[in-house]
Order: structure tokens, then C-alpha cells, then sequence
């Protein structure tokens, strides 16, 4: 578990990956620390001395923190090819020494080069050329990796090898999905070769949410595990939010989710907010939800950016000096003084280390519904699934030429406030990946096709074709699709599918206001809910439906069926004829806002059974179950301002619960066998 004493003495063994979580000494485990961050360039780590390192491993073990990430320069490593300073590497023995006389894992970030703001301490003979790709830079690569590798080979004092910070570097562009692969391939079989032991990963961020080269479904399977630095502050095109709005909340949880569909665990390993830009009982708040909340949906490893505020000399330093905001991300202030982030990290870290994670969380999460992923999203102009022969001619998609840059955002917009109105009622969600080999479906309870995956024109965005043609066999296994349209979607055969046709796009409207007609998660017969329509974007116009046979459940202010359910063999098709999704996706704060859409979820989620054996039966609460061979355990998060109570529904029964707002609480139960 966290930070035991015979740790501390060095006698451990090197940390594994076990069934879910990282696995020690025979034990589940799940770091707990921070990132120690460089301040004055390459020489920074021999400029503050190994007593600063010290200093800082002390302050971790007091808070039973037992994690630190640091850079590896690679500027400091090897200042002229092949040739490495003695002295630097020195001075990183005895910072991994300091760190496992404190008990505390080091966690190695190589070749890092960019760091904190815009700055980027570049090796001096890099002379303009991609790291990437480079034939000589690669080599050189691979070589200082296997030296470190040799170095450092089954240190116990190593939790494992961090190829890079956030990848592609950040004066490069350019990197293709085939040369992030081929980069990772190189590395991860240098560091292999000479320490088989410790565990490898990438410190990726925001590849998932903007489409880029080193995304999990590019890299994950040559990894150990897989890494998320979610900063939803700094995307208002996905979260155009407060601090604390839900839909702010989740974005931890939810990229957790999204890149473990990829098939790796996945490590929660940068995350925070500015004390110079929000409240730090705010901020404080805000990592209690991403940590909990990503627990609940399965991460491995929490690494808060950073350990301390910059040092008031270093504002009239770059990057500090233009960059203002990045001097006060500490768990600590610049004194050394604890932070409130820093007291909610040493708190979530001793409530884990009281866990029996084997028993109660070993097997991670099994959510029962998911949102599917397009295979273009994971391999984008795949020719081996064209469909093609080799009498059919020389054929190049058009679409790079006349939209060459489509992004992959309205997509993640889709996703994201799926997501988080799934959670708003009660269901977990997975990431499946679609299949295109056999096009077979998940086994799920409920599988959600929100707007764009049911459109046509940009590919990267939506569903194959074949796709559909799979939906009986899910219908006969007691699933339950739902599908939300655009005036952008198209559906061969839909009417099989979902009981209903296209007829036209709706008309433009300021507002999508829904009255229902029957009985519909929490709404009764003449209930109506509404949010602000778009009308000027054929991706979030809403559709006329023609009824063939399913039943309405709702309409819109002009009495179109608006919600309509079609019975399937032993399951359903629900279609709703606006992209709801995508219309929450562009309005401020919008889940607490519009906050009774989630009611259209909760419908899904009574209609499918898809929620899991414990769950909260209040909007505000999220709930998040992991398995073990024990039990189970679910993780509650308050993403609410008030103190609620409501009910949690266990696999015993029910519970009644109190939450003060923005709180957390873990329940535990053993199944009846164990």
C-alpha cells in the first residue's frame, strides 16, 4: 500500500502492473504524489542540490504522499551527442537515493525538453530537426535511454520509466500517428532490453480530447499503462464552464474513461488549477471531484501538478516573467506552507491506503452501458477496411483534400456531455471501440449513439456504414441503443432500427423545448423541459421524424414526436430528434443551467436496467464501481454546491446518504460468496 516502512527502506520489489491497479510487493497499489517541477532551465536539478530534492521527499513522506515525477532534461543529460554529463547524472542518483531513503517512488520523465508555460530547454545540437522522426536523434535517443535503463535497472526506489511530457514536443509539428508508434516502438524496447522490470508509460495530454499522434489507441498496447493531464480550464471549446460546474468536474473522469477503452489502466498523472486565477478552497474542491471521481472510473495513479508555487525570483524569469498564471499551482506556497489542494491529496491518499483494493477494487470498473467510438477516430483512412480489392482500382479519399483539418472536437463534444449526463443519472460508461472487422457490437445494456456518431459528413466523426446492420443481434440480448440525430445524420434502414424515418429538418427555432406525453424517467405526462436552440448549423438543427411503429414519449413546441421509443426482440431503439448532446455542449455552465436534461438519461438508464449494483439516486451525486474478488466498492462524489441527501442503491438494498457539497465518500460490500 502506500508508503509502508519496509518501502521505505529500498527492500521492495519494482512496482508491476497487476489485473487493474499497479501491483507491489503482491499488493494492489495506487501512487499518490506530485510533480517536481524545474525552474531555471537544464542545470536547474544541480543548481538547487540534492538538499532541495531532500527537503521536498521529507515534506511527501509527512503527508503519506509516496510519488514524485521528475524531469529528466535531456539538455542536462547529454549537452553534445553521445556525450552525457557525469556530474547531472550524479546528482539524479542522489535524488533517487534521497527519494527511497524518504520512501518515496521516483517517477522518471525522459527527454523532456518542454516544460511550464511556453519554455522549452532544447538540446543545443537539435539544430532545427524532429526528435521524432530523426534518424540520428533517434539513435541518440535510444542509446541514452538504454544507458539509463542500465543505470537504474530494477531500482526499487523506481515506480517506471516516463518516455516523455506531453508529447508531440512542443516546437515540432508534424508528427504522424505511424512516427509517434514508431517512436514509442524504439524507446520502449531500449528501456526494455536492458531493465525488463519496470513498469513503461507515456505523460500524455490532450491527445484523446484533440486527436493527436501519441493517443491511446496509437500507443497504449506498447505501454504498461497509459497517462491523462486533463486542463479543462484551458479548453473553452469543451468547457466553457466555471471552476466547479459538473461538466468541469467530470473532465477527469471522464478522459480516464474514454482513454481506458483503449486498453491500457490509465494514470491520472497531471492535474490542478491556478491559485492565481481561482480561490485555492475552490481549487481544493475541484481536485477532491477529479480524484475521486477518476477513481470511481478506474485510474491507477494520481500525480497533482505541482509540489510548490514558484519562487518570487523566478517571476522575473521566463517562463514566469509572461507567464503569470503558472507560478501558483503548488500543493504548497512558495514557503513550503500546505496548500488546501495539498491537504485534500494527503487525505484521498490515506483513504486509499486504508483500502483493501485486491478485495474490493482489483478487477477495476465493468460499466454496463457505453458510448461507442468511431474506428476512423483510432486509425483514420484505414484502407485495410475499405472494402476493396485488388481489381478495384487506385482509390484516394477526397475528404483530406476539401476538409483537411476537420478536428476531432465536435466529436468529443458529443462524447463529453453524454458522459456527463450519464453520470447526472446514475449510469457508468465505457469507451468501446468500433469494429470493423465484423462490425459486432459491445455487450452492454445500453449502447449511446449521440450526435455526431449518427451523421454523414465528416468521417473521422461518425459510425461506418455496416455499423447498423449489427443492431438486431444487440436488440436480441436485451440491448438498448439510443440514438440523438442532427439535421446532419443518416441512417440506412432506419426504420428497422428505430421504428421511425427522417422526413426533414425541423424548423429553425430559439428554443428545443420537449413536452412529455408519457411517463419518462423523472417527468410525468406534461412535464417540459428546454434549452436554447441553434439554428444557423445543420450539426445542431433537430429533425422531423415520421412515426412507423414506436410510441412517442415526447414532442416538441410544434407537436413533432420529439422522443420516441421503438421495441426491438428483447430490447429498444430510443431516438431523439435533436442533438441534445451538442446543443448542451456550446451553453456556459450548462449542466447546472439546464440541469433537468439529465431526465433523458435516467429514462435510458430505467428503461435498459443499465446502471451498476450501487448507484445514487440523486443527480448531483456521481457514482463510480470497482470489483474485486471480495466485493466492490463505489466512489461518491458531490458535484453540487448544497449538501444533498438521497438514496444509494447497494446490491443489499438502500442506504440514505449525506453529502456536503462538493464531498466524497467510499461504501464497500462484500458479495455473498466471498
Amino acid at each position: 500500500m502506500v508508503g509502508t516502512s519496509t518501502e521505505s527502506t529500498g527492500g521492495g520489489k519494482p512496482v508491476r502492473r497487476g489485473r487493474h491497479f499497479l501491483c507491489r510487493d503482491g499488493r494492489a497499489f495506487v501512487p499518490v504524489g506530485t510533480h517536481i517541477v524545474p525552474r531555471s532551465g537544464p542545470d536547474w536539478a544541480k543548481r538547487v542540490g540534492v538538499e532541495a530534492f531532500d527537503e521536498a521527499f521529507a515534506q511527501l513522506a509527512s503527508l503519506g504522499l509516496d510519488t514524485a515525477r521528475i524531469d529528466v532534461l535531456w539538455a542536462a543529460v547529454e549537452p553534445a551527442p553521445g556525450q552525457y554529463d557525469e556530474a547531472h547524472l550524479a546528482v539524479l542518483d542522489e535524488i533517487l537515493a534521497a527519494a527511497r531513503r524518504h520512501g518515496v517512488l521516483l517517477h522518471p520523465c525522459l527527454f523532456v525538453g518542454g516544460e511550464v508555460g511556453d519554455a522549452f530547454w532544447d538540446i543545443p545540437w537539435r539544430n532545427g530537426r524532429n526528435p521524432h522522426t530523426d534518424v540520428e536523434l533517434l539513435r541518440a535517443q535510444v542509446a541514452q535511454a538504454r544507458m539509463l535503463a542500465e543505470r537504474w535497472r530494477g531500482d526499487p526506489g523506481v515506480l517506471g520509466w516516463d518516455l516523455t511530457d506531453e508529447p508531440p514536443y512542443w516546437i515540432i509539428a508534424g508528427t504522424t500517428d505511424a512516427e509517434a508508434r514508431g517512436w514509442t516502438g524504439d524507446l520502449v524496447t531500449a528501456l526494455r532490453g536492458e531493465d525488463p522490470e519496470h513498469l513503461i508509460t507515456i505523460g500524455t495530454a490532450s491527445q484523446e480530447v484533440r486527436g493527436g499522434p501519441f493517443r491511446a489507441d496509437v500507443v497504449a498496447d506498447l505501454l504498461d499503462f497509459t497517462c491523462v493531464h486533463p486542463y479543462p480550464i484551458y479548453a473553452p471549446d469543451l468547457f466553457p464552464d466555471g471552476l466547479l460546474d459538473p461538466r468541469m468536474t467530470h473532465s477527469a473522469a471522464f478522459e480516464t474513461a474514454l482513454t481506458a477503452g483503449a486498453g491500457r489502466p490509465v494514470m491520472l498523472q497531471e492535474f490542478g488549477a491556478s491559485s492565481a486565477q481561482y480561490h485555492p478552497e475552490r481549487i481544493a474542491a475541484y481536485d477532491r471531484l477529479f480524484l475521486w471521481s477518476s477513481f470511481g472510473r478506474g485510474a491507477i495513479g494520481f500525480l497533482s501538478w505541482c509540489w510548490s508555487d514558484a519562487e518570487l525570483e523566478a517571476y522575473r524569469r521566463v517562463p514566469y516573467v509572461r507567464w503569470p498564471h503558472e507560478t501558483q499551482f503548488g500543493f504548497t506556497d512558495a514557503s513550503g506552507a500546505l496548500r488546501p489542494r495539498g491537504q485534500v491529496l494527503a487525505e484521498f491518499a490515506d483513504a486509499v491506503r486504508q483500502l483493501d483494493l485486491d478485495g474490493y477494487a482489483g478487477c477495476g470498473p465493468d460499466p454496463r452501458a457505453g458510448i461507442m467510438v468511431p474506428y476512423e477516430y483510432v486509425r483514420p483512412y484505414d484502407q485495410r477496411f475499405f472494402g476493396l480489392d485488388e481489381k478495384s482500382g487506385i482509390y484516394t479519399p477526397a475528404e483530406p483534400v476539401w476538409n483537411p483539418a476537420p478536428g476531432v472536437v465536435p466529436l468529443v463534444r458529443g462524447w463529453l456531455n453524454a458522459f456527463v449526463l450519464a453520470a447526472r443519472a446514475g449510469i457508468a460508461v465505457q469507451f468501446p471501440r468500433e469494429r470493423p472487422q465484423d462490425d459486432r457490437w459491445p455487450e452492454l445494456r445500453l449502447l449511446l449513439l449521440p450526435a455526431p456518431l449518427t451523421t454523414t459528413s465528416t468521417t473521422l466523426w461518425h459510425m461506418r456504414t455496416t455499423f447498423w446492420q449489427n443492431a438486431p443481434a444487440f436488440h436480441a440480448a436485451g440491448g438498448t441503443v439510443y440514438l440523438s440525430l442532427s439535421a446532419d445524420s443518416a441512417i440506412p434502414e432506419m426504420i428497422e432500427l428505430a421504428g421511425c424515418r427522417i422526413l426533414d429538418r425541423e424548423p429553425a427555432d430559439q428554443a428545443v423545448r420537449l413536452t412529455f406525453v408519457e411517463p419518462w424517467g423523472p417527468f410525468s405526462p406534461d412535464d417540459t423541459i428546454e434549452m436554447p436552440a441553434f439554428d444557423d448549423d445543420q450539426s445542431t438543427r433537430g429533425v422531423l421524424l415520421d412515426v412507423v411503429d414506436a410510441r412517442t414519449v415526447a414532442v416538441d413546441e410544434h407537436g413533432h414526436p420529439a422522443l420516441v421509443v421503438a421495441d426491438r426482440a428483447n430490447g429498444h431503439t430510443v431516438t431523439c430528434a435533436y442533438p441534445i448532446e451538442l446543443l448542451l455542449a456550446r451553453i456556459p455552465d450548462a449542466h447546472r443551467r439546464h440541469a433537468d436534461w439529465y431526465g433523458l438519461y435516467a429514462g435510458l438508464a430505467d428503461l435498459s436496467n443499465a446502471r451498476e449494483d450501487a448507484w445514487a439516486d440523486h443527480p448531483d451525486v456521481t457514482s463510480g464501481v470497482l470489483l474485486g474478488d471480495r466485493g466492490g466498492l463505489v466512489a461518491l462524489t458531490n458535484h453540487s454546491p448544497e449538501r444533498v441527501e438521497f438514496d444509494l442503491v447497494l446490491p443489499s438494498g438502500r442506504d440514505r446518504v449525506r453529502l456536503e457539497a462538493y464531498d466524497s465518500a467510499i461504501v464497500t460490500w462484500d458479495s455473498p460468496d466471498s
